[in-house]
């Protein structure tokens, strides 16, 4: 440990004075946050651009830094080789570097994680076999006349590795198209049904033909696709696709809409058709026309904060990230035959935000194929392929089922660590798929470097997976979790209708959750089975931003030990992105209600920001996340750095980031940054988190597709919730003096029925009615039906007239209904002020976040009695005393809250008054001090020292000066009293990070406004040596770097800025002033 850092550990120690003089364990905590309250990091390893001196220093900066432990992922992301030699995943090379970094993560007693595959996502890799990778459905289709005595050879199921039928395999993330002819495949025969079908429609003239590229369309021009036919036609359902216009992560930019027409001039809509990776198909009420058309246009396109681009941001080759290919249409089919609406998302092609909203309008009492008319010919097949049956009179479709790849594959892995994902609904294959992975770093880090010591922990990162419909113990399963027999309703996986719209439907959301819940329990339940049988704790993500794949979000992290969410930057503009707190939330309510306490967050991750953060900036997020439920931060990502000190700012994520590493301009003044994350996550994992109100969302759409970018409607503001999902309720909650109880022991005065529970199936509201009769408090509007296919409509109204009949507080208001059973609002305050709330054996912490832009005075009210309240800063590791009343069961403290401001308010003494008024300090100028200052710089390209006043550096006419970056010392001598008690040295606006030193000693270190730290101590009377060390972000030196005709002195693998990039203000740009204490 350094003598400068033990000098400013001691600083630090007259800080929190205040707090230490309570000499107890949470005051301890707080002054001195454990590793177990400190953030941790990804650690990425770039396309193997690893030596064993960057791993060192790395892991010291980390420890030094005060970041309590790192997860590693080996990725590539199409970064170019940097080193001499690259050492490539697993070979002995790599291995001997990675348990170089075991051991010495070890030494510094940092928590050492693993990804839970090469790359980031998910589970995945060369030693995959085809047969337990990730499968659809497929089927073929011979179409035959019955009543004749004939010999039916049947089509071949498709057998091409991709995400429908014998459509290719797309592009992963960032990456080219693959050759069909090296896809890796797999496939196997499941059952074969002949059902009834009509005669085809006739052939119709198409303009512009199949294939053609089209015009890009717009909302005021669209394009237009017409099929005539020569004679009027019936048609019932239409099949469209477009290829590349959607991917996993962006819906398509247009939206079809096929319209009909008697005459060819007068057009009515027939059906919208969104689009999706694969084909769509439309399903309506029978339409007669000769002519109809597809009008294409432009679709809205939703805005994501998080990848909104920095101004003047180079995107490189990244610029088409998220565009869609040009527009082609190679499949068109109109039908006389019935079709289930967006079959293809309902069976699990794809997935769509509300799967309850894609039919309004359609009839669901629309008849289709008879069951009794469905005929299953498996045992029929020969194994030439020939079919043992004599058809019945009439036209027969022989649909013969089977399954082949997705071929997803593990990304974004380098070549050698790329390989097929496994199959997530098969347990069997995911065990021995992680099996053999923990193996490969046995034997890499030795198998006493994994587990107790060593490797500790792993990370399941976001599913990016995609979608895939089909695992071979299938039947079984469903059979097992819905109780009926999959068997006679596999057509419908095609798109057939059996019997009619409403029950097809209801077996295929039966199928989608039979899905769901594989999901859950085969990939992510063995992966932390496996986990903990090696002795590892799990870190689990889960969808993070929208439904890429089927599974319900709180139900895939409930197996974690450490449930975690994702939350990314934003520009202060546009604000956060919403859908990553409720995804907050959830991976929060999972720890509440199931015991684990601690939440983690992917936290801070950028997109198109180059080096942009200073900790300032980062506040208002980390405080976001704080005030969502998280207490454990994971930084994403300090990525790991190879090369020498010259060669910076170093490798990124690519367009990824943070840039949190020890390249950073200002790395080496992170630490009370890191102190200030380290101190709130502190009190945030102490007690038990208190909320009033268990908020069901459903049993059909996740959390972040429930509440995609936007808040939480229905959510009570001055009470906490936490959200329940159907196996907390059938599993976890129990009536305890009217109130709902947990296993791990949290609390609920209320279930309040949200989100997508306007239909719920037969076994949830069986538990919500006995919930009930048990005393417990629901509110909420009644559900109108189920969408389940095997529950009884009868008893499902006669429990919905029972309940609502006066046993269920009906309606949305749930704040009123909480008043109503005599519950005080938790919290209370006027601004922008979120809360959370700790109980404590002791007391109580409520944690508070001023959400606005502007200052706030208000007179908050606390549900707290008998208890006198502390503020306490995890900025500073201070505490103070506060004025309060006790009124009735409600403590009301006055609290100022500057902009963007954060703090706790404590209530653990007793109080020995029912009042106190306490005075705030006040604090007056006493001196500005002026320039000039002597100037030096330490950094790239340093410019020579000189004597200046203060200001930003980036408006100096110097290019050396208008764009350094690194660090910017500033000297002066100052005549001062010595005074008798506190000094501030106010340091007016800083660009970014400051640190203070006084007659040579270290005063602290500034990273927010107001810029400001106590000198006193420090001060001697007559001259004074004041020196402020200010680091820079590199923005302006990576501008500097793109101008024409410069030689570039920073080096980066990835595209920075344009050349006419807005400069950031840097430096000290004041004014300095002295202030004391009234």
């Amino acid at each position: 440990m350094s003598s400068r850092f033990v000098a400013l550990l001691l600083a630090a120690s007259c800080l929190v004075s205040p707090i230490a003089a309570h000499a107890d364990t949470l005051s301890d905590g707080f002054a001195n946050p454990p590793q177990s309250a400190r953030p941790r990091v990804w650690w990425h390893w770039m396309n193997g651009n690893i030596t064993q001196e960057g791993i060192r220093k790395d892991l010291e900066w980390m420890s030094r830094t005060g970041i309590g432990g790192l997860q590693n992922f080996d990725a590539a992301l199409i970064t170019p080789q940097v080193v001499d030699k690259r050492l490539v995943y697993m070979t002995p090379e790599w291995s001997q570097a990675f348990r170089y970094a075991a051991q010495t993560a070890d030494s510094l007693n940092l928590e050492f994680g693993i990804a839970a595959s090469p790359g980031w996502s998910e589970t995945g890799g060369p030693w995959v076999a085809p047969k337990d990778g990730m499968k659809k459905l497929v089927w073929s289709e011979t179409v035959v006349d019955g009543g004749k005595k004939q010999t039916i050879r049947l089509a071949l199921v498709p057998t091409m590795t991709g995400a429908f039928q014998d459509i290719p395999k797309a592009a992963d993330i960032m990456g080219p198209p693959p050759d069909p002819a090296t896809l890796k495949k797999a496939g196997g025969e499941i059952a074969v049904f002949a059902v009834p079908v009509s005669a085809p429609v006739a052939a119709a003239t198409v303009t512009p033909a199949l294939g053609a590229d089209l015009a890009t369309p717009t909302a005021e021009a669209p394009v237009i696709v017409t099929m005539d036919y020569a004679s009027p036609q019936t048609i019932r359902s239409a099949t469209v696709f477009f290829p590349g216009l959607a991917s996993t992560f962006d819906k398509a930019p247009f939206l079809p809409v096929l319209e009909s027409s008697e005459d060819g001039k007068t057009w009515r809509k027939v059906a919208e058709i969104p689009l999706s990776q694969v084909p769509s198909t439309a399903g309506f009420a029978p339409v007669r026309a000769a002519h109809f058309r597809l009008v294409i246009t432009a679709a809205p396109k939703p805005f994501n904060p998080a990848f909104a681009p920095l101004p003047g941001a180079d995107l490189g080759p990244f610029a088409s990230f998220g565009k869609p290919a040009g527009l082609r249409l190679t499949q068109l089919r109109l039908s006389e035959d019935p079709a289930v609406n967006q079959f293809e998302a309902k069976a699990g092609f794809a997935t769509v935000d509300d799967y309850y909203g894609l039919d309004t309008g359609l009839d669901a009492a629309e008849a289709g194929i008879d069951p009794k008319a469905v005929i299953d010919l498996t045992a029929r097949v020969k194994p030439d392929g020939t079919l043992d049956w004599p058809p019945p009179k009439g036209r027969w479709k022989i649909v013969r089922l089977g399954w082949s790849l997705t071929g997803t594959e593990n990304h974004p892995a380098t070549p050698e660590a790329t390989g097929l994902e496994v199959d997530k609904y098969d347990g069997v294959a995911v065990r021995a798929y992680l099996e053999t992975y923990l193996a490969k770093y046995k034997q890499a880090a030795g198998s006493d470097l994994v587990g107790a010591k060593g490797v500790r922990a792993i990370v399941t990162d976001s599913i990016e997976v995609g979608s895939s419909n089909w695992t071979p113990n299938l039947p079984a399963q469903f059979k097992r979790l819905r109780g009926y027999d999959l068997a006679p309703w596999l057509p419908a996986l095609t798109g057939a209708i059996i019997g009619d719209r409403a029950k097809t439907d209801a077996f295929l959301y039966d199928y989608r959750r039979t899905l769901a819940e594989l999901m859950a329990e085969q990939h992510y339940g063995t992966v932390a089975k496996v986990a903990h049988e090696h002795g590892l704790t799990v870190y689990g993500e889960a969808l993070e931003s929208i439904r890429v794949t089927l599974g319900d979000d709180m139900a895939v992290r409930r197996h974690a030990d450490i449930p975690m969410a994702a939350m990314w930057t934003y520009r202060p503009q546009s604000g956060p992105d919403m859908t990553a707190v409720a995804d907050m939330k959830g991976a929060a309510s999972v720890a509440h209600i199931y015991g684990q306490n601690l939440v983690a967050a992917e936290s801070l991750t950028a997109a198109f920001s180059p080096w942009a953060f200073a900790p300032s900036d980062l506040r208002p997020m980390i405080d976001l996340e704080f005030a969502s439920g998280v207490n454990r931060p994971v930084i994403h990502t300090s990525v790991h750095q190879p090369l020498g000190d010259d060669k910076k700012p170093g490798l990124s994520l690519m367009i990824f980031g943070q840039y949190f590493n020890r390249n950073e301009t200002w790395a080496g003044m992170a630490r009370p940054w890191v102190d200030y994350i380290a101190r709130n996550a502190y009190l945030l994992q102490q007690g038990r988190n208190h909320a009033d109100v268990a908020y069901f969302y459903g049993e059909e759409a996740p959390l972040v597709t429930l509440f995609h970018g936007k808040a939480v409607p229905d959510a009570p503001v001055r009470y906490a919730y936490d959200f329940v999902n159907p196996d907390v309720l059938l599993n976890q909650l129990s009536v305890q003096h009217g109130d709902l109880v947990a296993r791990s022991g949290a609390r609920y005065s209320v279930l309040y029925l949200g989100g997508s529970s306007a239909r719920m199936t037969l076994p949830t509201l069986r538990r919500i009615a006995e919930l009930a009769d048990a005393g417990a408090t629901i509110v909420g509007e009644a559900p109108v039906s189920s969408p389940a296919l095997s529950d009884d409509p009868a008893e499902f109204k006669a429990l919905v007239a029972r309940l609502w009949n006066g046993n269920v507080i009906s309606g949305k208001a749930i704040e009123p209904a909480l008043a109503s059973i005599g519950v005080t609002p938790d919290f209370d305050a006027n601004g922008q002020i979120l809360f959370v709330h700790r109980k404590t054996d002791d007391g109580d912490l409520y944690y508070v976040n001023n959400r606005g832009n502007a200052p706030v005075r208000t007179e908050a009210r606390f549900r707290v009695t008998g208890k006198t309240p502390e503020i306490w800063r995890a900025d500073t590791g201070q505490s103070e005393r506060v004025s309060y009343r006790i009124e009735g069961d409600v403590t009301v403290v006055p609290l100022d809250f500057a902009a963007q401001d954060s703090f706790f308010v404590i209530f653990r003494e007793p109080a020995t008054a029912t009042s106190a008024d306490v005075k705030p300090a006040t604090w007056t100028p006493v001196k500005t001090i002026d320039g000039p200052w002597q100037v030096s710089f330490d950094g790239l390209a340093a410019p020579k020292a000189m004597s200046a006043g203060l200001g930003s550096l980036s408006d100096s006419v110097d290019p050396a000066v208008k764009y350094f970056s690194g660090t910017t010392i500033y000297r002066r001598t100052v005549a001062l009293a010595k005074p008798g008690g506190s000094q501030w040295l106010d340091l007016g606006q800083v660009g970014d990070v400051a640190e203070v030193f006084v007659n040579g000693k270290p005063a602290g270190i500034a990273w927010k406004a107001p810029y400001r730290l106590d000198i006193g101590a420090l001060v001697t009377k007559g001259d004074n040596l004041i020196e402020i060390r200010v680091a820079n972000l590199w923005v302006n030196r990576l501008i500097g770097d793109a101008q024409p005709g410069v030689q570039k002195v920073t080096f980066t693998a990835a595209p920075t800025y344009t050349p006419d990039a807005p400069l950031r203000p840097s430096g000290l740009i004041g004014p300095v002033t002295l202030m004391t204490k009234n």
